[in-house]
């Protein structure tokens, strides 16, 4: 990044887990950093607090991502607000393990391609002319292994939408190219975080690190060290970049 100017970073489902350690790092990193949450408000105001406790510079932005009228209407008054949006990170995601028994298979569906993949689509959108007029941007696309693995039954909504944000980075790579626009995915595997003991059974769980050559899942902080350094390089674009402990050793 360049360091002559604060830089404002928009993290989606930033009040827990990795979008959490994203947010932190940014931060810390001298960035002013908007933590969006869609209902979350007491858990992203207590991510603002910990960033300001520590020195950085921190505000809770509540957005719907994946209401299309909220999303045009709270990024633009944003930008009016803050001067531009220079970096969006796209983490928001409905966790396939929390669905309940009442929501049909459906309207899981389209809940899960809403946030996890119409919702990186409008944010882009909605921050893109602002960074094609600076000719300065960066988009992360956080992806998933599940979008590679053939997926089992409880996890085709949600595999279907992190291999579309590999074509959604590919577009806005060729696109914002011209205006010193990088747009790329990092596509974590197993992420230890505050919240794997409640989707994850201890049986499920060692199955799953079982998988991973390096024998263990992420921290979500060093995943955040992935993407704040993918943003830190102005000549990677259009790419996957894969951090799974070689559970997906791809070309």
């Amino acid at each position: 990044m360049n360091n002559d100017k604060i830089r404002n970073a928009v993290v989606t489902g930033a009040s827990q887990g990795l979008g959490a350690a994203i947010a932190e790092l940014f931060a810390a990193a001298g960035c002013k950093v908007f933590v969006n949450c869609a209902r979350s408000v007491e858990k992203a105001q207590n991510v603002v607090d910990k960033i300001v406790a520590a020195g950085g510079d921190a505000e809770v932005f509540q957005c719907d991502i994946a209401s299309e009228k909220e999303v045009c209407e709270k990024f633009a008054a944003l930008e009016k607000h803050c001067g531009g949006i220079d970096i969006l990170i796209n983490n928001a995601r409905l966790d396939p393990y929390l669905r309940t028994p009442d929501i049909s298979d459906g309207d899981w569906f389209a809940k899960t391609i809403a946030v996890n993949l119409t919702g990186a689509y409008l944010t882009a959108l909605a921050v893109f002319d602002g960074m094609k007029e600076q000719k300065w941007g960066r988009i992360i696309n956080v992806s998933s292994i599940w979008a590679y693995w053939p997926a089992r039954r409880q996890m085709i909504p949600y595999s279907a939408s992190k291999a579309g944000m590999h074509a959604l980075t590919r577009a806005f790579a060729k696109e914002g190219a011209p205006y010193n626009i990088t747009v790329n995915t990092v596509v974590p595997g197993l992420i230890i975080t505050e919240n794997c003991g409640k989707r994850l059974t201890p049986e499920l769980l060692q199955a799953e690190t079982a998988t991973v050559p390096l024998g263990r899942g992420a921290t979500a902080e060093e995943i955040a060290e992935v993407i704040l350094n993918t943003v830190n390089s102005g000549f990677i674009t259009g790419e996957a970049v894969n951090v799974n402990g070689g559970a997906y050793m791809g070309n």
